[in-house]
This record gives C-alpha cells, structure tokens and sequence, in this order.
C-alpha cells in the first residue's frame, strides 16, 4: 500500500509554512562582471544588502540573461540600499553596475524543497519579466 507522499516541487505549500533554514554570504562584485549566488535549497525569503558606499551600484536579476541592458529584467542597489521580499528561487545573479568593486550581502530563508525539483524559471518558458 503506497503513503501517497506528495513530490516536494515548488509548490508544496508544508515547506512554506515551517521555519526556514538561514543562508547568509557576503561577496564582491566589479564593474561589468556577474556573480551567481546558488541556493542549497528553494528560497522562501531573500534579503539583498549593497553595503558599499552611496555611489557604489549594483543590479540583481533571476537569470543572468536579465541582466543584460536590451531586456532590462534587473532592480538596481544604490549604496546601502536593500531589498527583501518573500520570493522562490534557486538563485540570483549580481552585477556591478558602477563603481570599482561593489560589496553586498544576502541573506535568505530557504525551504527542504531541493533545487533540482524546482522549475526553470526562463522567459522561454514563458516567465515575463526575469529575462
């Protein structure tokens, strides 16, 4: 007799509705290049810090083809601004948008759901708005 236990995909509610386990990285990133910030585990919350000084930009994105100028799928940092928000993902990609070396720090929740049961989150699969 099967348990029925339900496939742990990014929509599996139970994992959304438990604490969730803490992931922090801090990091550098230079004018014109791309850091990928992996996830051990589908995000239930993200919290990304650009600690760097006023003038000091960065640009975060879903996919790093978001990051690119033509498609625009990116939200910009100045220094010392954040951003959180109650989001699922299996990574983010940063970008120096100005100044010589920028410093941020992330800070996420992330659920027991793995990455590789998450879905692929492209705007050829039909994602608007991630690149």
């Amino acid at each position: 007799m099967s348990l029925n236990n339900p496939y742990p995909h990014e929509g599996f509610v139970p994992a959304y509705q438990i604490s969730a386990m803490p992931f922090v990285t801090s990091s550098n990133v230079t004018l014109g290049s791309t850091k990928e910030i992996n996830f051990a585990g589908v995000t239930r919350f993200i919290t990304i810090k650009n600690t760097s000084a006023s003038t000091a930009v960065i640009a975060v994105a879903f996919t790093e083809n978001g990051l690119k100028s033509a498609n625009s799928n990116y939200f910009i940092l100045s220094g010392s601004e954040s951003f959180s928000g109650e989001l699922r993902t299996d990574r983010i990609f940063v970008s120096g948008s100005s100044g010589a070396s920028v410093a941020f720090n992330v800070v996420a929740g992330l659920t027991t759901i793995p990455t590789k049961n998450f879905l692929v989150v492209t705007g050829s699969n039909g994602f608007g708005g991630v690149g």
